[in-house]
């Protein structure tokens, strides 16, 4: 006999490791092209989007009206799947990424935002969160040790902002943070060694300030100001360098690019791209900056591509995109970069291109060796070795061995990964790509593992609050996917009650039905038996 008061067991395990090596490779052999991809089903401008398990999210925006809706896209399958919408429509927000789960912050829909929802891709479901304490567009957001970090903007009453607001997930709290020296919007943001660096922007004019936050002492500290002054120019962060590209300094639109050294407080002129944009959207892949579309006075909206080298300090011209296109975004996945959306002249876009930028072999990661896979309770773990100088790691699964290209898991920063959505009696196999610079290694070995179906059976016995205690006669299987859904329930996903289907006894009743609520169980004791 276990309970809940002490947990139950009873699954039989049964492990299978295949020390297999796939041919499989994350490269096309075509590189330097744009790709025309599924369309969205909204067009949108404005909108944000997020990464998460190797899916790309695309989020809210304006396409005449505000939007709220939420696409998915998954590259392996190249489709777009409509998802639970937004409680709040919005623009000119901000999307952060904690622990798996989307945070959509801030913006305006007719009046500016202090709103806050987070998304569950697991559940596809919204919750709304606390809210910061001033409403806020244009801004920025950074992510610290699993904290988002809300800075500047613009509130609607003709006030730029150099407040504050730091959010914890794990207790939904904001917390008001030292206020920088300069308001700002329509600046920059980049994180480097667990500091946030604020760049240019705007407040009464246009500023090329720069200010340093250190989330462990709470404080700001004014560094090396760039040589231009601009907003709507765009960063990237490279090897712990900050480059800033293009923008508008009032009078013109820049092409100048300067580089930023956090050690020597010291800024760089760099390079100048061959365009003068603001508005362009950058991505780092294996070290290199690309900086795609934007606009100009001369176009006046670009479809090009530059690519920047930090160590040759040279800029080349890549291949165009077949749109032209502006206030649209970029995700990386698997080393692959897709142009989302955007606005050319008075249209919205819905198209989507993926790029593959000039990968060389030398610039691959090795694959991950010893790929290992136990099954456990309800659950397989993958363990497997490190590889040298990885930023991180993807993890892929089927259900057969001779295709396995499903990303259940990205960004995972160990050499261990608990894969907890697993179905007893299903074999599942594995393998796992080192990632180094947006770059994909080949795919480890195989290893597979199966949880084996329970046929015991067990009567269930739930005390409850203020009612009758319930008892049930079920199978293992029924069991497990009851306390599956209570431990969900306590962790807050899933429905808030469970459903109890009776088949004996129904006398006249067409059906009988309990409807277990989560917040009324005291205790759960589980007695299985052999039958």
């Amino acid at each position: 006999m276990k309970s809940k008061c002490g947990f139950f067991g009873g699954v039989i395990l049964v492990v299978m490791v295949m020390f297999l090596f796939s041919s499989m490779s994350v490269f096309a052999t075509d590189d330097d092209t744009w790709t025309t991809k599924a369309s969205m089903t909204d067009k949108r401008g404005n909108h944000e989007v997020a990464v998460v398990n190797g899916k790309i999210y695309a989020i809210g925006g304006y396409n005449g009206s505000v939007l709220n809706s939420v696409e998915e896209y998954n590259p392996e399958t190249n489709t777009w799947t409509t998802k639970a919408s937004m409680a709040d429509k919005r623009q000119y927000f901000k999307v952060a990424v904690v622990n798996g789960k989307i945070y959509a912050i801030g913006g305006y829909n007719g009046s500016v935002l202090n709103s806050v929802e987070e998304y569950d891709p697991e559940t596809n479901t919204w919750t709304t969160k606390a809210s910061m304490t001033d409403k806020r567009q244009y801004f920025k957001v950074a992510v610290v040790n699993g904290k988002i970090y809300a800075i500047g903007g613009y509130n609607g009453s003709s006030a730029q902002l150099n407040s504050v607001e730091e959010y914890d997930p794990e207790t939904d709290t904001w917390t008001t943070e030292a206020s920088m020296t300069d308001k700002r919007y329509y600046h920059e943001i980049a994180v480097v060694n667990g500091k946030i660096y604020a760049i240019g922007g705007v407040d009464d004019s246009r500023l090329n300030s720069v200010e340093e936050y250190d989330p462990e002492t709470n404080t700001w500290t004014t560094k090396a100001s760039m040589a231009d002054e601009r907003n709507n120019h765009e960063v990237a962060v490279v090897d712990g360098k900050i480059y800033v590209s293009g923008g508008y300094n009032g009078a013109s639109y820049l092409n100048a690019v300067e580089e930023y050294d956090p050690e020597t407080d010291a800024w760089t002129t760099k390079a100048s791209m061959a365009d003068k944009k603001d508005y362009h959207e950058a991505a780092v892949v294996d070290g290199k900056i690309y900086t795609i579309g934007g606009r100009n006075v001369a176009s006046p909206y670009l479809n090009s591509v530059e690519e920047y080298d930090p160590e040759t300090n040279t800029w080349t011209a890549k291949a165009s995109m077949a749109d032209k296109r502006y206030f649209h975004r970029l995700a990386v996945v698997n080393g692959k970069i897709y142009a989302i959306g955007g606005r050319y002249d008075n249209s919205y876009l819905n198209a989507v291109e993926e790029y593959t930028p000039q990968i060389t072999t030398s610039e691959i990661p090795t694959a991950p060796t010893n790929l290992t896979a136990i099954a456990e309770q309800y659950q397989i773990t993958l363990n497997w070795n490190a590889v040298t100088d990885a930023d991180s790691y993807t993890i892929l699964r089927s259900t057969t061995s001779s295709a396995i290209d499903t990303v259940i898991a990205s960004d995972i920063t160990t050499t261990t990964y608990t894969d907890t959505n697993v179905t007893p009696s299903v074999t599942y196999y594995y393998v796992v790509r080192a990632v180094k610079n947006g770059v994909e290694s080949t795919d480890s070995n195989i290893a597979s593992a199966v949880v084996e179906e329970n046929n015991n059976r067990a009567l269930l016995l739930i005390k409850l609050l203020d009612e009758n205690d319930k008892e049930y006669d079920l199978a293992m299987n029924d069991v497990d996917t009851f306390m599956n859904w209570y431990f969900d329930r306590g962790a807050g996903q899933g429905p808030a009650y469970y459903l109890f289907t009776k088949d004996y006894n129904t006398g006249p009743y067409l059906s009988r039905k309990d409807y277990i609520t989560y917040d009324k169980i005291i205790c759960i004791e589980v007695n299985e038996y052999i039958k």
